[in-house]
C-alpha cells in the first residue's frame, strides 16, 4: 500500500504543475509524435472498414449456402419420398436408408408377468427368449435388471 500511496503523490505533483494559459493537454506533446499518430491511424481506420465489409459479405455468403443448401434437401426429400411410395407399390426394397439408420436396435414388444420368484420376461413371438428375472435383483435396480435381460435378447438376436 505504501507504494500506491507513493506513485499517487507523484501524480499529484504532476497534476498540481500549472500550465501556460490557452495550452490543451495534447499540445504540451511535441507536434512530430501527433503526426506520426495520424500517419498511423489513418491505415488502421482503413482496415477496420475492411474487415467490417469483409465481414458483412461472409455473412451473406453463410446465408446464401444455408438457403442452397435447405432447397437441396427439400428436393432430395421430395425425390426419396416419390422413389419410396413406387418401391413400396413395386413391393421391392428400397435402398436409400430412412428414418432409421442401420445401427438402430429392431422395435420389438416384451410380455411381462409376475410369477412367484420374480418377474418373466419374453420376446413376443420368440419363446425361446424367455426369462425369470429374480425379485431379488429387481429390487437391487429395475434398469440395470431389464438393460442384462435386453443384453441377453441382443445376444440372442445377433
Amino acid at each position: 500500500m505504501a507504494k500506491k500511496a507513493k506513485k499517487n503523490r507523484g501524480k499529484a505533483k504532476a497534476a498540481a504543475k500549472p500550465r501556460q494559459s490557452g495550452q490543451s493537454p495534447q499540445a504540451a506533446k511535441p507536434a512530430r509524435q501527433t503526426s506520426d499518430l495520424d500517419a498511423l491511424r489513418k491505415p488502421v481506420l482503413e482496415a477496420d472498414a475492411g474487415l467490417t465489409k469483409a465481414e458483412a459479405e461472409a455473412k451473406a455468403l453463410v446465408n446464401k449456402g444455408l438457403a442452397l443448401l435447405a432447397q437441396a434437401k427439400s428436393g432430395y426429400r421430395e425425390a426419396l419420398g416419390l422413389y419410396r411410395e413406387a418401391c413400396r407399390k413395386a413391393g421391392v426394397d428400397c435402398e436409400f436408408e430412412g428414418g432409421r439408420s442401420t445401427n438402430v436396435s429392431p422395435k420389438v414388444s416384451f410380455i411381462v408377468e409376475k410369477a412367484d420368484k420374480g418377474i418373466r420376461v419374453m420376446v413376443k413371438g420368440k419363446p425361446e427368449s424367455e426369462e425369470l428375472i429374480p425379485l431379488a435383483a429387481l429390487k437391487a435396480s429395475v434398469n440395470k435388471a431389464g438393460y442384462a435381460y435386453y443384453a441377453v435378447f441382443a445376444v440372442m438376436l445377433s
